[in-house]
Protein backbone atom coordinates (compact mmCIF):
# COMPACT_ATOMS: atom_id res chain seq x y z
CA UNK A 1 0.00 0.00 0.00
CA UNK A 2 1.21 3.29 -0.96
CA UNK A 3 1.62 6.44 1.68
CA UNK A 4 -0.64 8.32 1.14
CA UNK A 5 -0.50 10.17 4.52
CA UNK A 6 3.01 11.46 3.16
CA UNK A 7 1.42 13.32 -0.04
CA UNK A 8 -1.31 14.80 2.38
CA UNK A 9 1.42 15.98 5.15
CA UNK A 10 3.99 17.46 2.26
CA UNK A 11 4.51 20.90 3.03
CA UNK A 12 2.92 22.60 -0.10
CA UNK A 13 -0.09 23.93 -1.79
CA UNK A 14 -3.08 21.93 -2.09
CA UNK A 15 -3.00 22.01 -5.71
CA UNK A 16 0.40 20.33 -5.73
CA UNK A 17 -0.31 17.62 -3.38
CA UNK A 18 -3.69 16.59 -5.70
CA UNK A 19 -1.10 16.58 -8.60
CA UNK A 20 0.84 13.93 -6.85
CA UNK A 21 -2.52 11.77 -5.72
CA UNK A 22 -3.70 12.14 -8.98
CA UNK A 23 -0.15 10.76 -10.33
CA UNK A 24 -0.45 8.15 -7.69
CA UNK A 25 -4.06 7.63 -9.02
CA UNK A 26 -3.05 6.98 -12.80
CA UNK A 27 -5.85 9.65 -13.18
CA UNK A 28 -3.34 12.05 -14.80
CA UNK A 29 -4.02 12.46 -18.99
CA UNK A 30 -0.90 11.06 -19.96
CA UNK A 31 -0.83 9.72 -23.37
CA UNK A 32 -0.18 6.03 -22.47
CA UNK A 33 -2.71 6.89 -20.18
CA UNK A 34 -5.41 8.00 -22.33
CA UNK A 35 -4.32 5.27 -24.87
CA UNK A 36 -5.23 2.73 -22.43
CA UNK A 37 -8.88 4.21 -22.39
CA UNK A 38 -9.55 3.85 -25.48
CA UNK A 39 -9.13 7.88 -26.09
CA UNK A 40 -7.03 7.92 -29.64
CA UNK A 41 -3.58 10.14 -29.32
CA UNK A 42 -0.37 10.32 -30.58
CA UNK A 43 2.18 9.17 -28.03
CA UNK A 44 5.17 10.66 -28.28
CA UNK A 45 5.99 13.29 -25.38
CA UNK A 46 4.67 16.74 -26.16
CA UNK A 47 7.76 18.59 -24.49
CA UNK A 48 11.02 16.78 -26.23
CA UNK A 49 9.00 14.23 -28.91
CA UNK A 50 11.67 11.47 -28.25
CA UNK A 51 9.62 8.97 -26.42
CA UNK A 52 6.43 7.98 -25.14
CA UNK A 53 4.51 10.13 -22.58
CA UNK A 54 3.54 8.37 -19.39
CA UNK A 55 4.03 9.30 -15.93
CA UNK A 56 7.65 7.80 -15.58
CA UNK A 57 9.05 9.86 -18.60
CA UNK A 58 7.14 13.41 -18.14
CA UNK A 59 8.41 13.66 -14.54
CA UNK A 60 11.64 11.87 -14.24
CA UNK A 61 13.04 10.82 -17.50
CA UNK A 62 12.87 13.54 -19.93
CA UNK A 63 15.51 15.36 -20.86
CA UNK A 64 13.69 19.03 -20.00
CA UNK A 65 12.32 17.18 -16.42
CA UNK A 66 15.76 16.10 -15.16
CA UNK A 67 17.33 19.42 -16.26
CA UNK A 68 14.32 21.12 -14.20
CA UNK A 69 15.04 18.78 -11.02
CA UNK A 70 18.73 20.24 -11.46
CA UNK A 71 17.33 23.80 -11.43
CA UNK A 72 15.45 23.15 -8.61
CA UNK A 73 18.48 22.04 -6.29
CA UNK A 74 16.88 18.49 -6.37
CA UNK A 75 19.00 16.41 -8.45
CA UNK A 76 20.46 14.29 -5.71
CA UNK A 77 16.90 13.23 -4.93
CA UNK A 78 15.95 12.19 -8.96
CA UNK A 79 19.04 10.52 -8.97
CA UNK A 80 18.97 8.79 -5.30
CA UNK A 81 19.22 5.19 -5.73
CA UNK A 82 16.55 4.14 -3.38
CA UNK A 83 14.01 6.23 -5.70
CA UNK A 84 15.04 4.25 -9.25
CA UNK A 85 11.66 2.19 -9.38
CA UNK A 86 10.68 1.51 -12.96
CA UNK A 87 7.12 3.80 -12.36
CA UNK A 88 6.41 7.27 -11.29
CA UNK A 89 3.78 5.81 -8.50
CA UNK A 90 6.16 3.72 -6.62
CA UNK A 91 8.81 6.54 -7.36
CA UNK A 92 6.19 9.09 -5.59
CA UNK A 93 5.55 6.76 -2.15
CA UNK A 94 9.18 5.87 -1.79
CA UNK A 95 9.83 10.22 -1.22
CA UNK A 96 7.01 10.09 0.73
CA UNK A 97 7.93 7.64 2.71
CA UNK A 98 11.92 8.30 2.78
CA UNK A 99 12.06 12.37 2.86
CA UNK A 100 11.01 15.18 5.08
CA UNK A 101 7.80 16.88 4.44
CA UNK A 102 9.49 19.52 3.29
CA UNK A 103 11.30 17.68 0.41
CA UNK A 104 8.18 16.17 -1.08
CA UNK A 105 6.53 19.68 -0.86
CA UNK A 106 9.61 20.47 -3.26
CA UNK A 107 9.22 17.84 -5.45
CA UNK A 108 5.26 18.40 -5.53
CA UNK A 109 6.21 22.01 -6.56
CA UNK A 110 8.57 20.76 -9.32
CA UNK A 111 6.00 17.90 -10.44
CA UNK A 112 3.38 20.66 -11.01
CA UNK A 113 5.43 23.17 -12.68
CA UNK A 114 6.63 20.51 -15.02
CA UNK A 115 3.14 19.47 -15.60
CA UNK A 116 1.95 22.93 -15.91
CA UNK A 117 4.01 22.94 -18.40
CA UNK A 118 3.69 20.29 -20.84
CA UNK A 119 0.04 21.47 -20.60
CA UNK A 120 1.17 24.80 -22.13
CA UNK A 121 3.13 23.03 -24.54
CA UNK A 122 0.70 21.26 -25.70
CA UNK A 123 -2.58 23.76 -25.84
CA UNK A 124 -0.24 26.94 -26.59
CA UNK A 125 2.84 25.45 -28.42
CA UNK A 126 4.83 27.69 -25.32
CA UNK A 127 7.69 25.97 -23.53
CA UNK A 128 9.87 27.18 -20.85
CA UNK A 129 13.55 26.20 -20.48
CA UNK A 130 14.44 24.28 -17.83
CA UNK A 131 16.25 26.41 -15.68
CA UNK A 132 13.01 28.33 -15.85
CA UNK A 133 10.80 25.55 -14.78
CA UNK A 134 13.34 24.65 -12.14
CA UNK A 135 13.92 28.28 -10.98
CA UNK A 136 9.65 29.04 -10.86
CA UNK A 137 9.44 26.03 -9.07
CA UNK A 138 12.22 26.95 -6.21
CA UNK A 139 10.71 30.23 -5.81
CA UNK A 140 7.34 29.24 -5.44
CA UNK A 141 7.59 26.98 -2.88
CA UNK A 142 9.39 29.29 -0.57
CA UNK A 143 6.90 31.97 -1.48
CA UNK A 144 4.35 29.36 -0.21
CA UNK A 145 6.70 27.80 2.92
CA UNK A 146 7.29 31.48 3.52
CA UNK A 147 3.50 32.55 4.28
CA UNK A 148 2.02 29.68 5.54
CA UNK A 149 5.00 29.81 8.25
CA UNK A 150 4.00 33.36 8.77
CA UNK A 151 -0.03 32.48 9.20
CA UNK A 152 1.12 29.79 11.51
CA UNK A 153 3.09 31.60 13.86
CA UNK A 154 0.70 34.53 14.05
CA UNK A 155 -2.61 32.22 14.08
CA UNK A 156 -2.82 29.78 17.54
CA UNK A 157 -5.48 27.45 18.09
CA UNK A 158 -6.57 26.95 14.33
CA UNK A 159 -5.78 23.66 12.01
CA UNK A 160 -5.96 23.32 8.44
CA UNK A 161 -8.81 23.71 6.51
CA UNK A 162 -10.28 20.28 5.95
CA UNK A 163 -8.85 18.86 2.63
CA UNK A 164 -11.76 18.64 -0.39
CA UNK A 165 -11.87 14.70 -1.05
CA UNK A 166 -13.11 12.76 -3.90
CA UNK A 167 -16.09 10.85 -3.04
CA UNK A 168 -17.25 7.77 -5.15
CA UNK A 169 -20.36 7.61 -6.70
CA UNK A 170 -23.46 5.36 -5.36
CA UNK A 171 -23.43 2.16 -6.66
CA UNK A 172 -24.24 1.35 -9.65
CA UNK A 173 -23.62 4.99 -10.66
CA UNK A 174 -20.74 6.36 -12.49
CA UNK A 175 -19.30 9.84 -11.98
CA UNK A 176 -17.70 12.40 -14.19
CA UNK A 177 -15.31 14.86 -13.32
CA UNK A 178 -14.82 17.57 -15.69
CA UNK A 179 -12.18 20.04 -15.73
CA UNK A 180 -12.23 23.30 -18.25
CA UNK A 181 -9.45 25.54 -18.78
CA UNK A 182 -9.66 29.18 -20.48
CA UNK A 183 -6.95 30.63 -21.97
CA UNK A 184 -7.18 34.36 -21.65
CA UNK A 185 -6.43 36.73 -24.47
CA UNK A 186 -6.41 33.84 -27.15
CA UNK A 187 -10.24 32.94 -27.20
CA UNK A 188 -9.36 29.15 -26.50
CA UNK A 189 -10.35 26.53 -24.08
CA UNK A 190 -9.58 22.96 -23.03
CA UNK A 191 -11.62 20.40 -21.40
CA UNK A 192 -11.18 17.07 -19.58
CA UNK A 193 -13.35 14.83 -18.34
CA UNK A 194 -12.90 11.26 -16.08
CA UNK A 195 -15.27 8.65 -15.83
CA UNK A 196 -14.79 6.87 -12.84
CA UNK A 197 -17.50 3.85 -11.48
CA UNK A 198 -18.59 3.76 -7.26
CA UNK A 199 -15.67 1.68 -7.00
CA UNK A 200 -13.88 4.33 -7.57
CA UNK A 201 -12.01 3.09 -10.58
CA UNK A 202 -10.91 4.61 -13.42
CA UNK A 203 -13.14 3.66 -16.44
CA UNK A 204 -12.90 6.52 -19.69
CA UNK A 205 -11.66 10.21 -19.73
CA UNK A 206 -11.44 12.45 -22.95
CA UNK A 207 -9.73 15.50 -23.61
CA UNK A 208 -10.75 18.40 -25.92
Amino acid sequence: MGNWNGIWKAQASHKTRHLLWRLCRGCLPTRSRLLERRVECTLNCPVCDEDIEDELHIFFRCAVAQDSWSAAGLSSVLHNATYQQNNAIDRIFAVCSNESSDIVGRVAMLLWCIWQNRNDKLWNDNVQMPRQIGRHAFDAWNDWYSVHKLQSNTVSGTTEANLVRWEKPALDWVKCNVDVAFVSGSGRTSMRLCFRDNSGHFMSGMTQ
